[in-house]
């Protein structure tokens, strides 16, 4: 399915690019732990269990022309290598992009998706590891949940009624993650949602909040944001699980290290995702420590980008292959001060 995949999008490519296939001389990889297995064949459960190694973390050998495609004969596909099962080789690319081990400063690397890859660390190496933030973030598992197409709020605010910003603009279809994220710390501003987490019914409400809100039948609210746009108890609490395994991760992190949120001279956000987080409302959910907020950097596709880095100059291949050696991964599945860290960050 990869090879069926992959090979029309390089065809398209050399198409747009108006050069042949022959022309391709490095086809460069940034994937992540899982994906990487696929690509060369390998059975992948390893992965998915204990002790969650993976069956290998360097792929050399393969060349272009294995997919079928009539590249130059000796163009070599280079695949990012792996650090662990669950940080893969879209983040070493991004921890390439991002120059994470060239500056003495302590910087916080978070690629926030289905999955939360995070590195802490400096010129002198890095602490990384990846939390089950599950589907929330890109809009699954959200009852009015979308991706962040045409028709998703991407955006909440409120200056005297609540206002979205609609990808594309239009009426509002949905909701993705970023306006999730916004939605949760407006309502928690305006006590519509209270510390547990709880989404408070009509009666319990504020009384200028009470227009907005319908009850479950369980003792809960249900808050209209537009005529297709709803949030329920169960879209918070998902929220809640996703956040707190962010929260706790990055926790762990500086407790490994022997450090403070303080002591972070900045934070990169990577993915698409972290692009279009507000800052003030990723602190006010508790997702991001308060001493954060002014040092948050949204980076972009990161892996995207080190991957380019890896296709321009085979220098960068020598400073990728250093990469996994300067990290050490932490395997948080069955670690108390992880279970204890997400537990105390379920609540805002």
């Amino acid at each position: 399915i990869l090879k069926e995949t992959l090979v029309p999008l390089l065809q398209t490519l050399c198409k747009d690019a108006k050069l042949p296939p022959a022309r391709i001389v490095r086809l460069c990889v940034a994937s992540n732990t899982t994906m990487n297995h696929l690509f060369v064949g390998v059975d992948g459960d390893p992965v998915r269990m204990e002790p969650y190694i993976p069956a290998f973390f360097h792929w050399d050998g393969l060349r272009v022309h294995d997919l079928g495609l009539p590249a130059h004969p000796d163009a070599a596909i280079r695949l990012a290598p792996n650090i662990g099962s669950y940080v893969g080789g879209d983040i070493t690319a991004g921890l390439l992009a991002d120059g994470l081990f060239v500056q003495p400063e302590l910087r916080l690397f978070l690629d926030i998706g289905t999955n939360g890859e995070m590195a802490l660390g400096n010129e002198s190496g890095a602490l990384c590891c990846a939390v089950a933030s599950g589907p929330a973030f890109e809009g699954a598992a959200i009852s009015c949940g979308m991706p962040g197409i045409t028709g998703a709020v991407s955006h909440v605010s409120y200056d005297r009624g609540f206002l979205c910003d609609i990808v594309g603009g239009g009426e509002a279809k949905g909701i993705c993650g970023s306006g999730l994220v916004d939605l949760v710390a407006m309502l928690l501003e305006r006590g519509v949602i209270d510390e547990s987490g709880r989404l408070l019914p009509p009666q319990d409400a504020p009384e200028d909040m009470r227009r907005y809100l319908t009850e479950d039948g369980q003792g809960n609210g249900v808050f209209h944001l537009t005529k297709a746009v709803s949030l329920t108890a169960r879209d918070v609490r998902n929220l809640q699980l996703a956040k707190a395994a962010v929260a706790g991760g990055i926790r762990v992190l500086l407790e490994q290290r022997g450090v403070t949120a303080d002591d972070i001279a900045s934070v990169e956000l990577a993915g698409g995702f972290g692009n279009y987080l507000s800052p003030e409302n990723v602190v006010r959910i508790g997702m991001l420590p308060r001493a954060c907020l002014s040092k948050i950097r949204p980076l972009g596709n990161a892996a995207l980008a080190g991957a380019s880095m890896l296709a321009l100059d085979g220098e960068n291949w020598r400073k990728l292959a250093e990469i996994p050696e300067k990290c050490r991964y932490l395997e948080l599945s069955g670690r108390d001060d992880f279970s204890r860290a997400f537990t105390d960050s379920l609540t805002f």
